[in-house]
This record gives C-alpha cells, sequence and structure tokens, in this order.
C-alpha cells in the first residue's frame, strides 16, 4: 500500500485559549496572535506537496486551514467528525467553574478522561469514534499522498492516542500546544513520526 502522510494539526490561539475556558464547539474566531501562528505554519508546511487540506467546521479550525491552504491553492474540505468535543454544560466555563459545578466529574476528566461523558454533552469514547473513522477516510482517500489535517486540541490528543493502539488514558502526557503540528503515515496502519512542533522549531531531517 502506498504511503500518505498526514499533517495533523491543532489551530491557532484565540482568546479562549489564552484566558482558559473549555471551548468545545463555541464557533470562536482566531486572535491575532492565532493568525500569526497560522501564518507561521503555512511557512512550515509552504513546500511540502499538500493534495488536499480538511478542517473541522468550526471558524477557529477553518481560518487555520483556510491560511495553509492558500499556499497551495487548494480548497478546504470540512470533515463534520473532526469537530472539537461538545462539553454540554461545561462550554465556556473556567476549569475552576467546571471542577464547582461538577466535582466528580471533574475529578474524572483529571484521572481517568476515557471514561468521561461531558453533562449534556459527548463522551470521549464518541469523539475517539468518531475523529478516527475521520482520520481513516482521509488516508485512504489520499493513497501515496501528504495531506493536511486541522482540527482543536482535544481531538489530536485522542487520535494520537488512537494511532498508538491506545485508549484515551495517556491524554494528558501529550503536549499539543496551540498551532502545533504532528506527522502521522498510513500504509495500511499508522505510524506517529512527530508530535507538537511548532514553527520555528522543525527538527533537521
Amino acid at each position: 500500500m502506498q504511503l500518505t502522510t498526514i499533517y495533523l494539526v491543532r489551530h491557532g490561539s484565540t482568546a479562549w485559549n489564552e484566558q482558559p475556558r473549555f471551548r468545545g464547539l463555541a464557533n470562536i474566531p482566531l486572535s491575532d496572535k492565532g493568525q500569526r501562528q497560522a501564518a507561521g505554519l503555512c511557512e512550515l508546511l509552504r513546500n511540502k506537496p499538500l493534495a488536499a487540506v480538511y478542517s473541522s467546521p468550526l471558524l477557529r479550525a477553518i481560518q487555520t486551514a483556510e491560511i495553509l491552504a492558500s499556499a497551495h491553492t487548494l480548497k478546504v474540505s470540512v470533515e463534520p467528525d473532526l469537530r472539537s468535543v461538545d462539553y454540554g454544560r461545561w462550554e465556556g466555563k473556567t476549569e475552576q467553574e467546571a471542577k464547582a459545578s461538577d466535582p466528580e466529574l471533574y475529578g474524572s476528566f483529571l484521572d481517568a478522561i476515557e471514561t468521561v461523558r461531558f453533562p449534556d454533552g459527548e463522551s470521549m469514547e464518541e469523539l475517539r469514534v468518531r475523529a478516527f473513522a475521520a482520520l481513516v477516510r482521509i488516508a485512504r482517500e489520499h493513497p501515496g499522498s501528504e495531506v493536511a489535517v486541522v482540527t482543536h486540541q482535544v481531538v489530536t490528543r485522542v487520535l494520537l492516542c488512537a494511532v498508538l493502539g491506545a485508549d484515551s488514558h495517556p491524554y494528558w502526557q501529550i503536549g499539543q500546544d496551540t498551532a502545533c503540528l504532528n506527522v502521522i503515515e498510513h500504509d495500511g496502519g499508522f505510524r506517529l513520526k512527530l508530535v507538537n512542533v511548532v514553527p520555528g522549531v522543525w527538527p533537521a531531517a
């Protein structure tokens, strides 16, 4: 099977990243900082022969993807299953507010995130199933090509766990800065090549 390279990208920063809140399905735009970060990613991938750029349907991801796609005269393909997790009643809350409203669930969020269903929202297992299915579809649709996939921190962490054959238990051990890039290969199975690369620190070949 031909080798597909997937550049899995976390979107650039937003106001809710800079004053941390649970973002979920909130349709927040990139901040000025996030725009600059996306431009840096664009330069990082400018010389890569991208065949396609996929994005979550949420604005912060689409704006990041559009900046990446602009250097390759590509249109962004929106993939609904790459959307962020539905935090339900936690959306828009700070961590302190979520802990105060649901202390037991917040404890599980920190200690056993793979077991969590957010109040009036989605479970982490539901997120893992839909997001990994999207990643498999994208890989199979582009054999022998290089593609960019722009999504969200919670999705990138869950996908990296899935690529490694793990449940989401190692979730908190995977660093994912805003506008970071992860490199995954697929040739019938997945291999993880690079994690949490940001513009300016791309490793030497």
